[in-house]
């Protein structure tokens, strides 16, 4: 079997190794999909957490090797993992899913991400609301645009790159604006905002447009320049503001979300896989965590063993 590994600040290579044994109460996947989430390829750019690790936590395969009974091999499932960007990853049975017969492998390895927002926006109550303002559409972004225009919510977006502005509207978006075009008024004026830009600039901006007693729903993860971020807190006292991060460490809900999400894509609600405008192999993957991350791709995947 094949992995990568990184082994530093943007250091990665990808290893041969012999499979071992598979433990009672496991599987052997044959990994189809793991898509590149962009907080790998930040952590690896900035040389944070420990080394050497393995990545990639978006991922779907076919079972090849089992030890439990309900997880017959070539079962179709979606794999909740830290080291699935590898030929091959060995998972206790309980953390995959299987996929819905009409779900893609593409769209199975995409429903982790799906569910974290599917996770993260149940966290919010909208439902009395005219209009939600979404500030940021790259991936994570555009998923929450379709989940609430899916329920039929009015969505304003607010995005600097044109061809995620492009996607953001025929993904559903009332409006779609340039953050330099945000109109005036609009500062303080929104019940409910959700960030999802993971960097200072989007926070900011994102919280100047909470109205008072509003809430704030953050998406994005912010990693860089450690995490560390400068906020007008006078302001956000002063709104009352409601903050919610709509993140979740629970293995037990991310599975039921992604479990929702696979549904969801089989019942045509929302196909991830349709944001996906790039595709590389493993020794591609290593090189692209070994160099200057690209951030022009909406959404790339590691593309191994479909059938």
């Amino acid at each position: 079997m094949r992995y990568l590994q990184t082994t530093g600040r943007s250091a990665a290579s990808v290893i041969r190794a012999d499979p071992g044994p598979l433990p009672d109460g496991h599987v052997r996947v044959a990994v189809a999909y793991a898509g590149v989430c962009h907080t790998d390829l930040a952590a690896v750019a900035e040389g944070a957490g420990r080394f050497p690790r393995r990545l990639g936590h978006e991922v779907s395969g076919i079972i090849a090797e089992t030890a439990v009974g309900n997880r017959p091999i070539g079962t179709r499932v979606a794999a909740y993992v830290e080291d699935g960007y590898a030929s091959e990853t060995v998972i206790p049975a309980h953390r995959t899913v299987p996929l819905h017969p009409g779900c893609s492998l593409l769209d199975g390895a995409l429903a982790e991400p799906v569910g974290c927002d599917i996770g993260g926006l149940e966290m919010l109550s909208f439902r009395e609301h005219a209009q939600v303002i979404l500030v940021g559409a790259g991936f994570m972004g555009l998923l929450v645009l379709r989940y609430l225009a899916a329920i039929g919510h009015r969505v304003f977006v607010i995005e600097p790159r044109a061809a995620a502005q492009e996607l953001a509207r025929s993904w559903g978006a009332d409006t779609v604006v340039h953050p330099d075009e945000v109109p005036g008024g609009m500062r303080r004026s929104g019940p409910v905002v959700i960030e999802a830009t993971g960097e200072e600039a989007g926070l900011r901006l994102a919280s100047d447009l909470v109205a008072i007693d509003g809430t704030l729903g953050i998406l994005g993860y912010h990693q860089s320049s450690g995490g560390r971020r400068v906020i007008d807190m006078q302001g956000w006292n002063f709104r009352a503001m409601h903050v919610v991060s709509l993140h979740n460490r629970s293995t037990r809900n991310a599975l039921t979300w992604i479990d929702r999400a696979q549904r969801s894509a089989a019942l045509g609600f929302i196909s991830p896989g349709q944001l996906v405008d790039a595709e590389v192999g493993l020794d591609e993957l290593a090189g692209l965590l070994s160099g200057q991350p690209s951030h022009d791709a909406i959404k790339t995947v590691l593309r191994l063993n479909e059938p």
